[in-house]
């Protein structure tokens, strides 16, 4: 597996429990907690 430590992330955008749509590159020099799970239902 490669080391991907440092290097940039795929830009991708999310929808919010709103319907929100939200942008990494809207993040862009601030800090980002992103946490991903599985949906379970």
């Amino acid at each position: 597996m490669d080391n991907l430590t440092g290097r940039p992330a795929i830009a991708f955008s999310l929808h919010d429990s709103h319907g929100a749509i939200h942008r990494l590159e809207d993040f862009r020099g601030s800090w980002l907690l992103m946490v991903f799970h599985r949906h379970l239902g």
